[in-house]
């Protein structure tokens, strides 16, 4: 059974071509550290988790990665489609 976490995944346009994926919504039971390292290593991007006042913790990575992350999270089984929102660009 899939936990009851709502994800969403936001890109924002940087300068010119260049923009930053962000993911949060996570529940407290997920090792963001170890998934971050995992994107960066897989998708060839440079990554972060950052701590927001309004989201929590956010990982943040470097370039257009919305649906390498939407597929990772269907994959992983960490939430249902009906609960990840994609927003951006």
């Amino acid at each position: 059974m899939f936990p009851e976490s709502k994800i969403t995944v936001s890109v924002r346009q940087r300068n010119g071509k260049k923009c930053k994926t962000y993911v949060y919504g996570w529940g407290e039971e997920y090792d963001l550290p170890k998934i971050c390292s995992y994107f960066k290593k897989t998708y060839s991007c440079n990554g972060a988790v950052m701590t927001d006042d309004e989201y929590g913790l956010v990982i943040e990575l470097s370039g257009d990665k919305r649906f390498n992350v939407y597929n990772f999270l269907l994959s992983e089984e960490i939430c249902t489609k009906e609960n990840i929102t994609i927003k951006g660009v």
